[in-house]
């Protein structure tokens, strides 16, 4: 761009001459009073049916004077905001000039400053690779904050802000590990399986109230148990209320069914085995007398 071809910031500046236009209507008093007197003789107007017809012609007599009044206000307003909107029309264009121009330099720089900005982060990637063996952290706990990345943002600053979050991040894996162990300890002690406590530590729960969870736990579990032993002798009891004893069996009260069987003792039960028996005729009949007093069964195989 040659001397002959520069626009000064002077030649730019413009002014505007405008000069707000007044509406008057002229004879607005007699007008005003004419319309006054108009619509007084209809203010007290009572519709009934035997007035009905006029009545209509009252409705439409009234509305053309509200048509004719506001057709006479659209008509200036027209009138009145075209020299605005040539007023705009001219200033839209220059402006769309202008954004011709400009919509391709800031596309250009916005390319550049995201380059500048994905090398920031590569930056902050790599003192975070660096940092973070001395730290005792991983680089994956590590979240990289968007404040990092402002160019605004000194390298000393960035370096200090980087350390106070590592060395946070690593205060919060101790504190962890601390209660995880401390959990495990206490559950062990209760006789009840830590996994799950553990579990609610890693989800961020507080030691304190972990701690009280475990407690209510056991004491949930003796309270259940203690329920489970009193039923089971409350129920005991009513079986034995429910039942009666009928000879040598235990029948239940409600249903006629057999509870219990008798117990029969192994000598008293039923046996069978096989004699031979050599005597005199009377000192046979006396044994077979002796089966028939006792009803011992007895079956004779041979004549």
């Amino acid at each position: 761009m040659n001397k002959a071809e520069i626009v000064t910031n002077e030649q730019l500046n413009f002014s505007v001459d405008y000069e707000p236009t007044k509406i008057i209507i002229n004879n607005q008093d007699k007008l005003e009073k004419a319309l006054t007197a108009f619509i007084s003789k209809y203010e007290n107007l009572v519709v009934s049916e035997a007035t009905l017809p006029d009545d209509k012609k009252v409705k439409k007599e009234l509305n053309g004077l509200k048509k004719q009044l506001n057709a006479k206000r659209i008509e200036i307003h027209k009138t009145f905001d075209q020299p605005y909107t040539d007023f705009k029309a001219s200033i839209d264009g220059m402006i769309s000039q202008i954004d011709e121009v400009v919509d391709p330099i800031d596309e250009g720089i916005s390319k550049f400053e995201e380059q500048q900005k994905q090398q920031r982060l590569e930056d902050v990637k790599a003192e975070i690779a660096e940092m973070a063996p001395e730290y005792g952290v991983s680089i994956d706990e590590i979240e990289i904050d968007d404040s990092w990345l402002n160019k605004s943002l000194s390298k000393i600053k960035r370096t200090k802000a980087i350390a106070d979050n590592m060395a946070y991040v690593r205060d919060q894996k101790q504190e962890l590990a601390n209660n995880v162990l401390a959990v495990t300890k206490y559950a062990d002690s209760k006789d009840i399986e830590p996994a799950g406590w553990v579990e609610q530590l890693k989800q961020g729960q507080d030691l304190s109230y972990v701690m009280q969870a475990i407690d209510n736990a056991v004491a949930k579990c003796k309270e259940d148990a203690e329920k489970a032993k009193h039923q089971a002798e409350y129920q005991a009891e009513m079986d034995k209320l429910a039942q009666k004893q009928v000879g040598d069996v235990t029948v239940d009260t409600d249903t006629g069914e057999i509870v219990q069987e008798p117990v029969q003792d192994p000598i008293e039960s039923e046996q069978s085995f096989t004699l031979m028996l050599t005597g005199t005729r009377d000192e046979l009949w006396s044994v077979r007398n002796f089966l028939d007093e006792h009803h011992i069964k007895y079956e004779k195989l041979t004549n």
